[in-house]
């Protein structure tokens, strides 16, 4: 269950009876700024549509966070978020607009770009953290979906998200809020205060807010704790013969034949349920014979101290200030700061011995020591953190020239930095601990070692922990300095009415550097790469309204961008030339009647190459892999021996990767179409047609890709023993065999990553909004808001010769989200919000395929095996169910370790079931100061009011969940006191 305690002190009007909705296309507004174009205008709605959330629907819909609230938009798709294990960013929140990539939707903070986040998302490309705005301060949120260069410039390819917070704001609030999961853990606490004074001619608004959420681990969710938890779909051939091999936690193998050595009996049980006995089983699926290669201890629950989902303090600040300089001029400066503590983990830290000779039997060994949560003395000495610090600092003065052109000059800059402090092993002292000192080395160079078995098999004290244990401390920071000059008015007198224009000219630095800890891949393997630089941006753009009928006017756009002046941090000059883009837009708004608008915009986009896909210096890891080459050249394929036990197939390698300085920008073209209708007083529909189209784009070639790419150009043949389809030609078979290494004796030196233009990208679909608002005499206000999505095709192609089939039943094929609000003016108010989830096919989807290598799926369940026993009575229910994010998703090798990599696949589907969408209730207490006024005297009188607001959820479909809202609300007023108009509602 879910309890909360709030209380808040706010000033604002006694509460009125809600006004209905003014129909949207004949709204009478002054001229303002409207997300998607610089020219301000008095329509709310225009040729491109956006999505608006207000505060007060933030705070009805419940929502904590700004992440929270753009997460359950219908355009956001899936991303690497701190709630993924493996994560390389555990302490960011990304947002991917319509599933396009985090690094190709823009934020902008009150226009305004900020630092990105300063490591990249998935180790790759830099993207935006939505997690450190304060939520206090925002006044609302502006959605652009569709590409959006002409306006923006680079990034806005998938859209746009402009967060408004707020500005002269008068009185203040004060809110406490704390919370817990259902099924225990995730506790959190959060209290904010918002206000802010006014003058004759200045303005100051501030907001502080805390906020602290505990994290949640496997150990939280017992169904969520180990490998066979995982859906059966995603089960291999392997799994579904004898279930998993527990991950590895004690091992000793032989290097040459990968046959573990037995422990002593009785080891395992000496680690206090932290390990159990295991056995290394492999199934051939060709010859249908199982081989055991020894006994193991294994650890109990794979993935109970994992994070689910990391926990996470964070402060904010929030400034923002004007004074008004005679009758037409204003300064305004801005100050936004944010300090976050991220806590997570994923495995306990491990090492890796070896392979070293053992002087009692001369036989080549490694060995695997996986630390335990009993040895380290709790989960909080086994956690991870990062420290975190981002600020925002802008001003600029703003005005009207002429009694008809505004404009405005602004200067900002903004940095973002983070410690990333990783418990890791330290190697040689744990080389010492176990093995002691080398007593000589053989032939071959390999050390030779008499293995301290009173060591290797028994638990470690806290003490012993603390000495192994060492904490790596790897930086990273990011910043961004830019100002802007624009100017926008009436033009010229145009035939149909005044022809409009907005102009901007843009200048920007930005940089970032990534500095790992200097022991990194030395005393400890940390997968962190010294890397950094800096460039120039320089942009200039030009937009028109243009009347061509009293019913019709046009918008045009176009934009120049220009990067360069790259300089790398490294040693060695990245020598990096120039992009430069030139991006336009045209839309048409059509209003035939004053109720009824139908719009279209064709936009082009460009995003350019990340600084880290450019500037990236050589990074190398240690990696295990199957070698697909020798695979197919020896004929181990044709006997199923592609697998970890052949060493001479499956070994370990050099991994290197670095930034490719020659990369072109990503292109991309968005048509967006519909129609907004204000059918009556109070109810308005929109319906939006959308589809986006990328070239160009970058992908960075992982290590499985090459390898198989690889084995192909060289034999034409898949491990599987199809025939191999060449994508690219001659060329890029030279590219990819370029990229493999190879010694003397055929194995493989290292693999070359790196990214390359290659991919392709479609996504279409059909946004729809409803919205209703009712007030009537004895039953009160009603207002229901309702949205929907459907996606219609999604292609993507990573190189040219790839099938360009609809993949949208891969990928969820339907979003609805909604609110319904009803109050009468009295002590209660109700909100329920809720939203659906449609649909996606399951991998098996409609028969049982058979694998690459040619395993059927359908597999009956084999007994015999403890393992295999703990997934009894699961096939059949999964094989029928919808399949959840992940289950496309490939199997993965941990590194050096030789255990099967599920994780990733495991991770995925259980943030869906993490306890992210609790169901329970939340009791707040709400103090509210009114500002009332008496007839004859303005100001004098005044009130106290006293809220109790209960909230909750419940399931209202298999992938749905209906939160609730209701207040109570009770005052106590001075006599003659009444409401003063002229003031706001504002209590939260």
């Amino acid at each position: 269950m879910s309890l909360a305690l709030t209380a808040a002190i706010a000033p604002s009007a006694a509460a009125q009876q809600a006004e209905p909705e003014q129909p949207r296309a004949t709204s009478t507004l002054d001229a303002v700024s409207v997300t998607g174009s610089r020219i301000k205008r008095a329509q709310v709605e225009g040729a491109q549509p956006v999505v608006t959330i207000s505060a007060q629907q933030i705070q009805q819909e419940g929502f904590a966070t700004v992440y929270d609230v753009l997460n359950s938009m219908n355009q956001q798709g899936s991303v690497e978020a701190d709630t993924q294990w493996g994560s390389h960013t555990p302490n960011a929140s990304p947002i991917n607009l319509r599933d396009l990539g985090p690094g190709r939707t823009l934020l902008l903070v009150n226009g305004h770009r900020v630092a990105d986040y300063p490591l990249p998302y998935g180790g790759e490309s830099n993207f935006s953290n939505y997690s450190n705005i304060p939520s206090a301060a925002v006044e609302r949120i502006d959605i652009l979906t569709g590409g959006a260069s002409a306006i923006y410039g680079s990034d806005a390819v998938a859209g746009v998200v402009n967060v408004i917070l707020k500005r002269d704001y008068q009185g203040d609030q004060v809110r406490l809020r704390g919370g817990t999961a259902t099924e225990g853990g995730r506790d959190s606490f959060d209290v904010s205060w918002a206000g802010g004074r006014t003058g004759e001619n200045w303005s100051l608004t501030y907001a502080l807010q805390a906020t602290r959420r505990d994290p949640l681990s496997g150990r939280d969710r017992p169904e969520m704790d180990d490998s066979d938890d995982m859906a059966y779909s995603n089960w291999t051939g392997q799994n579904r013969r004898y279930g998993f091999n527990p991950f590895t936690g004690l091992s000793l193998v032989d290097a040459n034949t990968n046959e573990r050595i037995a422990p002593p009996a009785g080891t395992c049980a000496r680690f206090g349920g932290e390990f159990i006995d295991g056995q290394r089983l492999s199934y051939n699926q060709n010859t249908g014979v199982v081989t055991n290669a020894g006994d193991y201890c294994g650890v109990a629950r794979d993935y109970g101290d994992w994070g689910l989902v990391t926990g996470s303090e964070d402060y904010s600040a929030y400034l923002y200030g004007t004074w008004k300089f005679g009758e037409h001029t204003e300064a305004w400066a801005t100050l936004s700061a944010n300090r976050s503590i991220g806590r997570w983990t994923y495995d306990p830290p491990y090492v890796y011995l070896g392979p070293f000779q053992d002087v009692d039997t001369g036989r080549s060994l490694y060995a695997i020591r996986q630390l335990t949560r009993r040895e380290a003395g709790g989960w909080d000495r086994l956690a991870n953190y990062n420290k975190e610090q981002s600020w925002d600092l802008s001003a600029g003065l703003r005005g009207v020239w002429a009694d008809r052109f505004d404009w405005e000059l602004s200067v900002g800059r903004s940095r973002y930095t983070v410690d990333e402090y990783v418990r890791t092993v330290d190697t040689a002292r744990a080389t010492d601990y176990f093995l002691g000192s080398p007593t000589g080395t053989a032939a071959d160079g390999t050390p030779i070692y008499a293995i301290n078995q009173a060591r290797l098999y028994a638990p470690l004290s806290s003490s012993e922990y603390d000495e192994l244990v060492a904490k790596s401390h790897n930086s990273a920071y990011s910043w961004v300095n830019q100002a802007s000059f624009s100017l926008s008015g009436d033009l010229v007198q145009g035939w149909a009415g005044p022809i409009r224009f907005a102009t901007v000219a843009e200048v920007a630095k930005q940089g970032y550097q990534l500095s790992p800890d200097p022991c990194a891949n030395e005393c400890y393997p940390v997968d962190v790469v010294d890397s950094g630089g800096e460039r120039m941006r320089s942009s200039a753009g030009l937009e028109l309204q243009i009347p061509l009928l009293s019913t019709l006017s046009a918008n045009v756009a176009g934009r120049y961008d220009r990067y360069g002046s790259y300089r790398s941090s490294a040693a060695i000059p990245t020598d990096v030339g120039t992009q430069s883009d030139t991006t336009w837009s045209a839309g048409l708004e059509w209003r035939p009647v004053e109720s009824l608008l139908v719009r279209s915009t064709l936009a082009t986009s460009f995003r350019a190459p990340d600084m880290h896909y450019v500037l990236g210096e050589p990074s190398s890891t240690n990696q295990t892999v199957i070698d697909q080459y020798r695979c197919i050249a020896t004929g181990a394929y044709l006997t199923g021996g592609c697998n970890d036990e052949n060493s001479n197939i499956y070994y370990t390698v050099d991994v290197n990767r670095r930034g490719t300085p020659d990369l072109r920008s990503e292109t991309g073209r968005s048509f967006t179409g519909g129609v907004v209708w204000d059918i009556v007083q109070g109810l308005s529909l929109s319906v939006d047609y959308y589809r986006i189209e990328l070239e160009e784009m970058i992908k960075d070639l992982d290590r499985d890709e090459i390898l198989s790419a690889e084995a192909g150009c060289r034999t034409g043949t898949t491990i599987s023993g199809g025939a191999w389809n060449n994508p690219g030609g001659a060329g890029y078979c030279d590219t990819i065999t370029s990229r493999v290494l190879r010694n003397a004796d055929g194995t493989i030196a290292s693999i070359e990553r790196g990214p390359i233009n290659l991919a392709q990208m479609e996504t279409s679909g059909i946004d729809a909004s409803l919205k209703y608002r009712l007030a009537t005499a004895g039953w009160g206000n009603f207002q229901l808001s309702l949205d929907y999505n459907n996606l219609l095709a999604y292609r993507e192609q990573i190189y040219r010769t790839d099938s360009d089939e609809n993949r949208r039943d891969e990928r969820v094929r339907s979003r609805v989200r909604g609110s319904v609000h009803w109050d009468n003016g009295g002590a209660w108010d109700w909100t329920v919000y809720f939203r659906r989830l449609g649909s996606m096919r399951a991998v098996n989807w409609g028969t049982c395929e058979r694998f690459d290598d040619g395993y059927q799926q359908c597999l009956g369940r084999m007994r015999g095996h403890r393992h295999r026993q703990r997934a009894s009575g699961r096939e059949q229910q999964a094989l029928r169910r919808p399949r959840r994010p992940g289950d496309l998703l490939e199997p993965q090798h941990r590194l050096q370790d030789h255990r099967p990599r599920q994780g990733q696949l495991l991770r995925q589907q259980r943030v869906q079931r993490s306890g992210l969408r609790e169901q329970g209730a939340l009791l707040r207490l709400r103090l509210l100061q009114h500002h009332l006024v008496q007839p004859d005297r303005p100001r004098s009188g005044g009130g106290i009011c006293v809220y109790v607001l209960i909230e909750g959820a419940g399931r209202i479909a298999r992938h749905g969940t209906a939160p609730w809202r209701a207040m109570h609300r009770r005052c106590h007023l001075r006599r003659q006191a009444v409401p003063d108009p002229g003031l706001p509602m504002r209590a939260w």
